[in-house]
């Protein structure tokens, strides 16, 4: 975004023993500048770290030393020129020269990979063939040869699951992710009512329309639909609902959930796959999809919905939200309170769940960040990223500046410490949720999550007597589930079933607009008929086939 918890060590236990993990072993990473003596800029295998590893363990350097980074998501916005990065590069020395591809359709990814010339980090999702393709290349260092030489206080730091659940077929691991939320995890966010966090998905309704229409009920769809229907008539130029589903046709595989929630989010529990006995299905096929084009068509019909949604970039639809232009939003619990330009005095309010809301984590974490052997410095490489891992690190990415007199984003303070936990100070929360990102552009702050530790990065956003958070874990925590068997069931895209799957969300891109705007409901259903019926030409079954195969191999000795 899940292990069961073993222990019930609190979570200022927890900190504390890592701070002091810290503190032992932060003089026990080597210090140098070496680096393969092989050409990089091919790929080729190079020196064993331990062949070039000084005899004896120093610091970490700090001289100036700049990186390159490619991160494979086209939606990334900052460029290592705010506080958050500046505090960084005087701490560590490194500096971070960020590029990212125009679209997220691959084609940089692949002639980097193509050419073998990587830069010093790669950062992608986890589930991106390109990871295999480079750890298959041998282009990757692996993280226990680079760790054991000159930086082994991470593993005091690293989730446990980190270097125990991501391990190649060679039993070596080839990238840390991000964001897992392992048995440390679950224990502290049950702990503190935080199972459901800033980044729950959820929609979002503009109070002041709703407050004149007398509030009336809207937990299922079609209350929701009426009340809509009642606020536009008021207010014609407003979109009814909002949301930003422009990237389905870039998505990489059919198990990307945009692919069946259509911009909807968990709100219909529609899921990419399906177990039907002992096999994977796609969510395609099923009754909850089926119900979520129906609400869509609904939607558009009444002039709710229009194609905004499904054009807008990222940029224009916070614009547009900002704005006040949308009556209500799909979008996150963190983004979900905005207060509208034309009204300072009333806000968007997250909405409860419909009953059908179903989020299903499998607690594998989110991106992976890589170290190819193309990078001019592993050492130095390493060394950065198990700062970033550290308490140290998280404090200068996500926690900002301690201290009790709030001034504003950018200067901070942005938390205390509370009975041994950091905690954000209520007013900085307090800006936070009103703007994730417009706060995060200003103090860089939650937006370097290269190597993020779950407990750690969300720990400041935990307070247990919140009594907004309190009530949202009361609201979506019986719609979540855990099912970490599911994790990394995706296709190699240059395999000829990965091709037939690409093909077939080729074929997806062509239809799923139309079936949404379509004239009525009975053309909506009789063009998705269509749709499976030459989806199925296509191989949807042999996809589905090796979907299995794939879950089968992975949990047969779980």
């Amino acid at each position: 975004m899940r292990s069961m918890r073993k222990s019930k060590t609190s979570f200022a236990r927890f900190i504390g023993a890592f701070l002091i993990a810290g503190l032992l072993a932060g003089c026990s990473s080597n210090n140098g500048d070496s680096a393969p003596s092989e050409s990089a800029a091919t790929g080729s295998a190079s020196p064993s770290p331990s062949e070039s590893a000084a005899a004896s363990p120093q610091a970490p350097s700090t001289e100036p030393i700049s990186f390159d980074m490619f991160v494979n998501f086209s939606w990334y916005a900052l460029n290592w020129s705010d506080p958050a990065a500046k505090n960084i590069t005087e701490k560590t020395g490194v500096t971070l020269n960020i590029t990212k591809p125009v679209s997220d359709d691959n084609q940089k990814m692949n002639i980097m990979l193509s050419n073998r010339e990587l830069p010093d980090f790669v950062l992608l999702d986890k589930a991106d063939p390109a990871l295999q393709r480079m750890i298959e290349g041998e282009m990757l260092y692996s993280l226990e040869e680079l760790i054991d030489q000159y930086a082994p206080e991470m593993r005091d730091v690293l989730p446990k699951e980190a270097l125990a659940n991501y391990k190649s077929s060679d039993g070596k691991t080839y990238a840390l992710v991000s964001f897992i939320e392992g048995e440390q995890y679950v224990e502290a966010a049950r702990k503190y009512n935080a199972l459901i966090g800033s980044n729950q998905p959820t929609w979002s309704i503009r109070q002041d329309y709703w407050e004149e229409i007398g509030k009336p009920d809207i937990g299922t769809p079609d209350a929701y639909i009426e009340a809509l229907e009642q606020i536009q008539t008021a207010h014609k130029g407003k979109i009814g609902f909002y949301t930003n589903a422009n990237n389905i046709p870039n998505a990489k595989h059919l198990t990307d959930g945009g692919i069946v929630t259509l911009g909807t989010s968990a709100m219909f529990g529609v899921q990419a796959l399906v177990k039907e006995g002992e096999a994977l299905k796609s969510g395609l096929r099923s009754a909850e999809y089926q119900n979520v084009i129906k609400f869509l068509n609904t939607m558009a019909n009444k002039g709710l919905l229009t194609k905004d949604s499904y054009i807008d970039s990222k940029d224009i639809f916070t614009q547009k939200i900002n704005n006040g232009d949308v009556v209500s939003y799909a979008w996150t619990i963190g983004d979900g309170t905005k207060v509208p330009a034309d009204n300072s005095n009333t806000a968007y309010a997250v909405m409860a769940p419909f009953p059908s809301y179903k989020q299903v984590r499998d607690g594998s974490g989110w991106t992976a960040i890589a170290i190819p052997k193309t990078n001019k410095n592993p050492e130095r490489a390493i060394q950065f990223l198990s700062f970033l891992s550290s308490e140290e690190g998280h404090k200068l990415t996500k926690w900002g500046v301690e201290g009790d007199a709030y001034v504003d984003a950018a200067q901070g303070p942005h938390y205390h410490m509370v009975d041994g936990k950091a905690t954000y100070l209520p007013e900085y929360w307090a800006d936070k949720q009103k703007d994730w990102s417009g706060v995060a552009e200003k103090n860089g702050l939650s937006e370097y999550w290269l190597t993020a530790n779950s407990t750690w990065w969300n720990g400041p956003e935990w307070d247990a007597s919140d009594s907004q958070f309190a009530e949202y874990n009361k609201m979506f925590g019986d719609h979540v589930e855990y099912n970490p068997s599911i994790a990394g069931i995706t296709l190699d895209s240059t395999t000829p079933i990965g091709i037939v799957e690409k093909k077939i969300i080729d074929l997806y891109s062509s239809y799923y607009s139309k079936i949404i705007f379509a004239k009525d409901e009975s053309t909506a259903m009789s063009l998705y008929a269509e749709f499976i019926e030459k989806a199925d030409k296509l191989g949807l079954a042999d996809v589905e086939q090796a979907w299995t195969d794939i879950y089968k191999a992975k949990n047969a000795n779980q």
